[in-house]
C-alpha cells in the first residue's frame, strides 16, 4: 500500500491526477479503519482470510487504475517532447530560411530579429556584430528613434560585454525602467524579461542578440537561440567575407581602369618616343656639325669666364663697401636721434629758467616793476616760447624721419574744428586788419576718423605762413568733399605768391621761398617739411598753387577714414645727394583712442554743463548718459590739458574728474581748477580708482568715490551737485566762544549771498545742526562746555545731526598727533595769526564755490593777498636735485614766495646724502623731492631706484625733472620709482600744482 501510494505521488503531477491521489488516500483510509476494527473485533481466522482477500482485491483494482494513470501520462509527456523537438527543428529552418542569400550585415541583422521577433513572440530586440575589439549595433526592431540604446559597447560593459566575456546566455528577469524600450503609436514600455545571448561559430564569438519580452519567457526559446548560434555565427562570417570580397572586387575594378588607363597613355608615349626618336637622328647630324662650332666657341668663353670672376670679385667688394656705408648710416642715424635728445637737453635747461623767470618778472607779483620793464618781460617769454617751438619743430621733423611719429586715430568734428580754428586766428586777422573766413561745404560729413592733433598743426602751420606772408586782403580756409572718401582743405591768401620752380621746394626743410639774406619775412623753413610729412602719415598728402603777387593757395587732402594700411612710405629727400636709394619707412600704426562724442556743438546758453574728464571711453559714456536722465548737457575731456581749456572755455556748471589721466594726475586739474579765479567756483566730484579721498577733499573737492562705483551712487552724486548748482543761499555755521572772534568772522564771511549764523558752545552748534543744514562750519577747539574734537567725534557718530564741511580756525598749537586726528574730520585746519583772516576766507569761499567775481571788492582783495603765500608750501621744505645753477635759481625763485624752504643738491649722491642726514634732524625733514634725470656722477633715474629700496624713503614724494623730452622718458621716470613727471621747460602753474598735490598733508 505505501509503495503504491508514494509512486502515484510522484507519478502525478497533473491536477485530475491530484483528484486521483486523493480518492486513493481516502480508500486505504477506509481499509485501514476496517483492518483495525477486524482486529478489535478479534474475528476468526477464517473470516480474518475473507477479509484480506477483499481488501487484497480492493488494492489490485486501485493499483491497476494507477498504472494506466502513469502510462497515459506517459503518453502524453512522449507527445510534448515530439512536439518541443519539431518546434525547434522549425525554428532552425526559419532561422536558415532567413540567412539564405547574398545580404549585407545590416539586412541580415533585420531579418535575423524579424524572425526570431514572430517565432518567439518578441517585442524588442537588438543585434551587434563584432568589428575588431568593439561591437557595433547594426539591426534593431520594435524600438523607438528616441531610444537610449546604445550603438557601441566592448568586453565586460555592461551586461552585454559580461555576456561576450562569459561566452553564454543570460536571461534578465523583472527588467528595470531605463532598459531597452518597447514602442508603438500608442506609448511605450519596458520589456519583462530579457534574453542576451552570444553567437558563436567554430568558437568565435561573433555577435550578441538582445531580444526583450512583454511576457514570461518560454524555455524553450532559449534552446532555440543556443541552436541557432552555429548558423547565424557562419551567416555573419560569410557576410563580412562578402563586404570585404565587395571592396576588393572594387578595388581591382578600379585598378584594372588605372592600368587600362596607363596602357593607352603608354602606347601614346611610345608613339610620341619614336617620332623624337627620329627627330633625334636628324638633330644628332646637327649637333654634331655644331660641336665644331662650339669647340670653336669655347676658348672664347673661357676667356669671358675669366673677365666674370673678375667683375665679380670687384662687385663682392662694391657689395661689402655698400653694407659697411649702411651701416655708417645707421650709425649716423643714431649719432642723429642721440643727437637730437642731448641738444633738446641742453637747448630746453637755459631755456626753462629764462621763461620761468620772464613769467615771473611779466607776472609782476611785488608791483615794483614799470610797465616798459613788464613789457621787456613778455617779450622775452616771447621770444624763448618762439625757441621753443623751434626746438619742438626739430624734434617733429626727427620722429618723422626715424618713423617714430605715431598717428592716434580719433573722431574729429568739422565743426569743432572750424570753431577752434576761427577762436585762434580771428584775433590774428583783427590785429593785421585782414578778412578771415572758414567755410564748410554742406556735403561734408559730421565727423572724420583722422589724427585730430597732427591735422590742427597742419592747419596751424599754413594758416600761419597765410597770416604772416599777407599784408592785405584776405585768408580763407574752404573744407569741401568732393565724394571720393576724402576731404579737402584749401588755405588760400592773398599774400606775395611762389614762383613755379619754388612751389616744391619750399616743401624741403630750412627751406624758404624768400631765401635771401635780406628777406623780409622770418621763420625756420621747418612748417611746410612738416605738414607735407603729417599729412602723408595721415594718408593724403599737400597740392600749392599759387602765382607771384597774387597769393598762394595750399590744399591738403586726407581720407574721411584714417586707414594705415593706405600711408606712403617717405619719399627721399630731393635736396640731398644718396648714393643708393633711401631705406623705406614703413606706415605707422594706428594707436586707437576713445572716440568721445559729447553735446560741445549743441550747447543752448541757458543749458545746465556737467564736464566729464575721464579717460575710459565706456565709463565716460556711463556718465554721459547719466548726464542727460538728470537734464545736463555734458562735454567730456580725456586728458588733463583739455580739461583745463574746455574749462576755461565753456566754464560748466559742475565737473566729475578721474584721477588716473593719461598725460596728468586729475588731483593736478583738481588743483589748478581751484587756483584760477574764473573755474574756482564750479563744483567738482572725484571718481577714481585709487584712494585720494584725503587730498582731494582738501584740495576743494565736493566729494570723493573709489571704482567701482555703482550707477545709483553716481545718480545721487550728480543730484547733489544739482541741488548745490540751484542753492543761490549759502550758510556758514561759525562756533566761536569769543563773542569778538565771533562778530569779526561773521563780518568777515557775510555777503548777500551768504547767511552767518554765530553759536558760542557746542551744545548750541548740536541744536543748529539738528534743526537745519549748513554748507560750511568754521570751528574753534577752545569751546566752554566741552573741545571741538569731541563735537566733531559726537556729528561723525550720530545721524541726528548734520555734518558740514568743517574748517578748524583756532589759536591753539597743534602737534602732529592733534592734526592728524582733525584730518580725519576737517578739511582744513587754520592757526590763528596775521594773515588768517585771508586764508579763512579763501578756504570758505573756495568750499562753498562761490564765483570770485561776485565777491565785494574788499573781500576780492584779501584772496588776491592770500594767493602770494600757499598754505600747502608753508614752512615745507623741498629738495632740490638740479646740477644746474640756472634751473635753481629759477626754481627758488618759484617755490621761495609761495612760503616753501628749498634745499639744493647738485646730483644724486648728495641728494642721498641729504636725505640720510635728515633723518637724525627732524627740523630740517624733506617733505618732497624735486628730481632732475640728467646729472653728473649720479643721474636722477638711479637716486630714485637707490631712495625706493630705502623702506624710511618709500613714501617720499618725487617729481622728475627732464629736458630730454623722448617719448619713453615719463615711462622710464614712473618706473623708477618716481610719483610724477614733467618736461622742460617748466610750466609755473603746473609745476605749483603737481607740488601741492604730492605734498604730505
Amino acid at each position: 500500500e505505501d509503495y503504491g501510494f508514494e509512486a502515484a505521488r510522484k507519478v502525478v503531477v497533473t491536477d485530475r491526477g491530484k483528484v486521483y491521489m486523493d480518492s486513493l488516500r481516502e480508500a486505504v483510509s477506509v481499509m485501514q479503519r476496517e483492518e483495525q476494527s477486524l482486529r478489535d473485533l478479534r474475528l476468526s481466522e477464517t473470516e480474518k482470510a475473507y477479509k484480506v482477500a477483499i481488501v487484497s482485491g480492493l488494492m489490485t483494482g486501485l493499483s491497476g487504475i494507477v498504472l494506466s494513470l502513469i502510462v497515459a501520462q506517459m503518453l502524453r509527456r512522449s507527445l510534448r517532447n515530439r512536439k518541443r523537438v519539431e518546434w525547434l527543428q522549425a525554428g532552425q529552418v526559419g532561422i536558415s530560411q532567413s540567412l539564405v542569400g547574398d545580404m549585407p550585415i545590416e539586412k541580415l541583422g533585420e531579418g535575423v530579429l524579424t524572425f526570431l521577433a514572430d517565432y518567439l513572440d518578441a517585442h524588442a530586440g537588438a543585434l551587434f556584430i563584432k568589428e575588431g575589439s568593439i561591437f557595433r549595433r547594426v539591426a534593431t526592431y520594435g524600438v523607438p528613434a528616441e531610444n537610449t540604446t546604445p550603438s557601441r559597447f566592448t568586453m565586460g560593459d555592461g551586461l552585454l560585454g559580461q555576456v561576450v566575456k562569459d561566452r553564454r546566455p543570460m536571461l534578465v528577469n523583472d527588467v528595470p525602467d531605463g532598459y531597452l524600450n518597447v514602442g508603438s503609436g500608442l506609448g511605450q514600455g519596458n520589456p519583462r524579461q530579457l534574453l542576451l545571448a552570444p553567437v558563436i561559430s567554430e568558437g568565435e564569438l561573433n555577435a550578441v542578440v538582445e531580444l526583450g519580452f512583454i511576457h514570461e519567457l518560454d524555455p524553450l526559446a532559449q534552446a532555440l537561440i543556443e541552436a541557432m548560434s552555429e548558423p547565424l555565427g557562419v551567416a555573419v562570417r560569410a557576410a563580412f567575407y562578402r563586404a570585404e570580397l565587395q571592396n576588393l572586387l572594387e578595388e581591382t575594378q578600379r585598378q584594372s581602369e588605372e592600368l587600362q588607363t596607363q596602357s593607352e597613355e603608354l602606347k601614346v608615349n611610345n608613339e610620341e618616343l619614336e617620332e623624337q626618336s627620329n627627330a633625334l637622328k636628324e638633330s644628332q647630324a646637327r649637333l654634331e656639325q655644331q660641336q665644331a662650332e662650339l669647340e670653336q666657341t669655347n676658348s672664347q668663353l673661357e676667356e669671358q669666364t675669366q673677365l666674370l670672376e673678375v667683375q665679380r670679385d670687384d662687385l663682392s667688394r662694391a657689395k661689402n663697401a655698400v653694407q659697411l656705408k649702411a651701416q655708417e648710416l645707421e650709425q649716423a642715424s643714431q649719432y642723429k636721434s642721440d643727437f637730437l635728445a642731448n641738444m633738446s637737453h641742453e637747448l630746453r635747461t637755459p631755456l626753462n629758467s629764462s621763461l620761468i623767470l620772464a613769467k615771473l618778472l611779466a607776472d609782476n607779483a611785488q608791483g615794483n616793476l614799470t610797465a616798459e620793464q613788464v613789457k621787456y618781460a613778455h617779450t622775452i617769454q616771447s621770444s624763448g616760447n618762439d625757441l621753443l617751438s623751434l626746438i619742438n619743430d626739430i624734434l617733429d621733423l626727427s620722429k618723422i624721419e626715424a618713423g617714430h611719429m605715431e598717428v592716434r586715430s580719433e573722431t574729429l568734428s568739422l565743426q569743432r574744428t572750424v570753431t577752434d580754428l576761427t577762436r585762434m586766428f580771428e584775433p590774428l586777422a583783427n590785429q593785421r586788419k585782414l578778412d578771415f573766413a572758414i567755410e564748410l561745404s554742406p556735403q561734408c560729413p559730421t565727423t572724420i576718423e583722422t589724427d585730430r592733433q597732427r591735422l590742427e598743426q597742419i592747419l596751424k602751420n599754413l594758416l600761419s605762413n597765410a597770416f604772416k606772408f599777407t599784408e592785405k586782403g584776405s585768408v580763407k580756409l574752404h573744407i569741401t568733399c568732393p565724394g571720393d572718401g576724402s576731404v579737402m582743405f584749401a588755405v588760400s591768401d592773398t599774400g606775395i605768391g611762389i614762383t613755379e620752380e619754388q612751389q616744391q621746394t619750399v616743401f624741403d626743410a630750412f627751406r624758404q621761398a624768400d631765401g635771401t639774406i635780406n628777406r623780409k619775412y622770418g621763420g625756420t623753413g621747418l612748417g611746410l617739411s612738416i605738414s607735407r610729412e603729417l599729412a602723408r602719415l595721415l594718408g593724403g598728402h599737400i597740392a600749392p598753387h599759387s602765382e607771384t603777387g597774387k597769393g598762394s593757395i595750399f590744399t591738403v587732402i586726407i581720407p574721411t577714414q584714417y586707414d594705415a594700411n593706405k600711408v606712403e612710405p617717405r619719399a627721399v629727400p630731393t635736396y640731398t645727394p644718396r648714393p643708393a636709394a633711401a631705406p623705406v619707412v614703413e606706415a605707422p600704426k594706428s594707436v586707437a583712442t576713445q572716440r568721445m562724442h559729447d553735446d560741445r556743438e549743441e550747447l543752448a546758453g541757458s543749458s545746465r554743463v556737467i564736464m566729464i574728464v575721464e579717460d575710459d571711453e565706456s565709463f565716460a559714456n556711463i556718465l554721459l548718459d547719466l548726464a542727460h536722465e538728470l537734464g545736463f548737457q555734458a562735454i567730456i575731456a580725456n586728458t588733463a590739458e583739455d580739461a583745463l581749456i574746455l574749462a576755461r572755455q565753456y566754464v560748466p556748471n559742475a565737473v566729475v574728474l578721474d584721477v588716473g589721466l593719461p598725460d596728468n594726475s586729475g588731483l593736478s586739474v583738481l588743483d589748478r581748477l581751484k587756483r584760477d579765479q574764473l573755474t574756482r567756483h564750479i563744483p567738482v566730484h572725484v571718481v577714481s580708482a585709487g584712494d585720494h579721498a584725503q587730498t582731494a577733499l582738501s584740495l576743494g573737492a565736493i566729494g570723493y568715490m573709489i571704482k567701482p562705483v555703482k550707477r545709483d551712487d553716481l545718480a545721487d552724486a550728480l543730484r547733489k551737485m544739482e541741488t548745490k548748482l540751484a542753492q543761490r543761499l549759502r550758510r556758514v555755521l561759525i562756533v566761536e566762544d569769543d563773542e569778538v572772534q565771533r562778530d569779526s568772522v561773521r563780518k568777515l564771511l557775510g555777503t548777500r549771498d551768504v547767511e552767518t549764523v554765530a553759536v558760542g558752545s557746542a551744545t548750541e552748534c548740536l541744536e543748529k545742526l539738528k534743526e537745519a543744514t549748513f554748507d560750511c562750519m568754521v570751528l574753534d577747539l577752545s569751546l566752554p562746555d566741552t573741545s571741538g574734537y569731541d563735537l566733531l567725534e559726537t556729528l561723525s557718530r550720530e545721524d541726528a545731526y548734520s555734518f558740514p564741511p568743517v574748517i578748524v580756525y583756532t589759536g591753539r598749537d597743534l602737534s602732529t598727533e592733534d592734526e592728524q586726528r582733525l584730518r580725519r574730520y576737517s578739511k582744513s585746519i587754520i592757526i590763528k595769526g596775521a594773515k588768517s583772516p585771508e586764508r579763512l576766507l579763501d578756504e570758505v569761499t573756495l568750499f562753498l564755490h562761490q564765483v570770485v567775481a561776485d565777491l565785494p571788492a574788499e573781500q576780492q582783495k584779501m584772496l588776491e593777498k592770500v594767493r602770494n603765500r600757499d598754505a600747502a608750501l608753508e614752512g615745507r621744505r623741498i629738495l632740490v636735485v638740479e646740477d644746474d645753477v640756472r634751473n635753481v635759481y629759477a626754481l627758488t625763485s618759484i617755490l621761495e614766495p609761495h612760503g616753501a624752504i628749498v634745499q639744493i643738491a647738485r646730483n644724486g649722491r648728495e641728494a642721498l646724502t641729504a636725505l640720510d642726514a635728515s633723518l637724525n634732524t627732524p627740523d630740517k625733514e624733506v617733505d618732497l623731492v624735486l628730481m632732475d634725470v640728467m646729472m653728473p656722477e649720479m643721474d636722477g633715474l638711479t637716486a630714485t631706484r637707490t631712495l625706493r629700496k630705502k623702506p624710511e624713503w618709500k613714501k617720499l614724494p618725487i617729481i622728475m625733472l627732464t629736458a630730454k623730452a623722448m617719448r619713453d622718458d615719463q615711462q622710464r621716470c614712473l618706473d623708477a620709482g618716481a610719483n610724477d613727471y614733467m618736461a622742460k621747460p617748466l610750466d609755473v602753474e603746473k609745476l605749483l600744482s603737481l607740488v601741492r598735490v604730492w605734498m604730505p598733508r
